[in-house]
């Protein structure tokens, strides 16, 4: 049979019988769309997990000093110049920054009083900025413990928006970075409850110089050397920023080691971040690593990646019952068939009698099937995205802030709308093959005669 006359009496088979169709078509549809739905869900909290909670460069890794170990005399190498050179003269590695650990002790102390007003007429007139904000930013009172590293400008170059990134000169704010996530927390929890600014980029270049004392603390005995008196200026925000403390150049954490600790503590780096030009080299280059005497700081991938498996593995869950859904529409879709066979078996009788062969018998019927699968794999998928949309709604409009709270909760990969719409054929399909098969083997006599 042609295939021009093969699609003509599929559509009139179905136009002929597009209330049974309908009917069993509906769960395909409803499977289909819990199906994007939960792979949307699932993809986008991954995404959230990956870029916002625990970002992790793909092609970078952390080097640390290997710690003392049960069985093992010696604690390691510590990482310094020698090292940075060493790791860099490795095969397939791209750059090598350093971090400094600041090792000695710091405050800060916040008071509103000190702020001039002419910082918080420039703070009135930022967009989002309240006269409630403003004079809680006047009525603040904060005494902190500062904890802090150094790390190299290369690294954090595109996180710098509010001023340069290097050690300043005799007499001039320390440029810091504040960590992204810390921040995150404090915009959606501390800074709603006390009615304070929020602080994003915009933000930043607004932010007055904020006093710092170097080698002070409220809490606990300082070095040897006087205290420094200065001011730190917040010149961006980064994920490569410490959680609960600032990051300084690595030239001014260098300085200030060396000035109240000693000459080894401005030579001893914390840690090594290790950059290669594809994460083809990852594996055998920590291998070469820790066979040199250091280790390899996994924490936050191994975080992200238990967080990413338990989202996979609920998302892998509530995928499984849409595709049960499916198949239960594959057996409704299977009945439908085996009906609509009785009901035409004269029909197929007199086409098998007109010379149309068994296979043509069976494309016509699994082509019905195909075009039901198609249809409501399209409608399913697009009331699929339709729901996550409104969710998404709904969630930005009676959810309140919470920290790294997204724009939306959803990302659709590029294969998801063509993968649920072959899921829906493929059972359709596999619904209809039994009828298929049967109308197929009708003999065109004993139906003709009514035997």
């Amino acid at each position: 049979m042609k295939t021009k006359k093969l699609i003509r009496i599929i559509s009139q088979n179905l136009r002929r019988n597009r209330k049974n169709m309908v009917f069993s078509s509906i769960g395909i549809v409803v499977g289909i769309s819990s199906f994007v739905f939960f792979i949307a869900l699932g993809t986008g909290i991954k995404h959230v997990v990956a870029t916002e909670i625990f970002p992790v460069a793909a092609n970078r890794v952390q080097v640390v000093p290997r710690t003392a170990q049960f069985g093992s005399l010696a604690a390691g190498r510590i990482i310094d110049d020698d090292t940075l050179t060493e790791l860099g003269a490795l095969p397939g590695v791209k750059a090598v920054y350093a971090r400094m650990r600041l090792s000695f002790l710091a405050t800060s102390t916040l008071d509103g009083r000190d702020i001039s007003p002419t910082a918080l007429s420039l703070l009135s007139k930022i967009p989002g900025i309240t006269p409630q904000m403003v004079g809680a930013v006047k009525n603040i009172r904060m005494y902190l413990e500062i904890m802090g590293t150094g790390v190299d400008p290369r690294l954090v170059a595109d996180d710098i928006i509010a001023g340069e990134f290097k050690d300043p000169p005799e007499g001039q704010p320390i440029p810091v970075l504040l960590s992204r996530r810390m921040i995150e927390i404090y915009n959606t929890s501390f800074a709603m409850i006390r009615s304070l600014p929020q602080i994003n980029e915009m933000v930043l270049p607004f932010i007055p110089p904020i006093p710092l004392s170097l080698n002070k603390s409220f809490i606990s005995r300082s070095h040897g050397r006087k205290p420094i008196n200065t001011k730190m200026k917040i010149v961006g925000l980064s994920h490569q920023a410490i959680m609960g403390g600032i990051t300084v150049p690595l030239e001014t954490a260098r300085k200030y080691n060396r000035m109240f600790v000693g000459e080894q503590a401005a030579r001893t780096y914390s840690a090594a971040i290790v950059e290669v030009n594809s994460s083809d080299f990852l594996g055998p280059i920590q291998e070469t690593i820790k066979k040199l005497g250091y280790d390899i700081d996994l924490s936050e991938r191994r975080m992200a990646e238990s967080i990413g498996l338990i989202v996979t593995l609920v998302t892998l869950g509530f995928t499984l019952i849409s595709l049960i859904i499916v198949g239960i529409a594959a057996v409704s879709i299977a009945h439908t068939f085996f009906m609509i066979i009785y009901e035409r078996k004269r029909e197929i009788g007199l086409l098998r009698a007109m010379g149309a062969t068994r296979a043509d018998i069976r494309r016509i019927i699994l082509g019905e099937a195909s075009f039901v699968g198609v249809v409501g794999g399209i409608i399913g998928a697009g009331l699929g995205i339709l729901i996550c949309i409104l969710v998404d709604l709904v969630v930005a409009k009676f959810l309140p802030d919470f920290p790294f709270k997204p724009e939306t909760f959803f990302t659709y990969p590029t294969w998801l709308f063509f993968g649920a719409i072959s899921f829906a054929v493929c059972f359709c399909v596999l619904g209809a093959f039994f009828p298929a098969h049967r109308a197929a083997s009708l003999d065109p006599a004993s139906t003709l005669t009514g035997r």
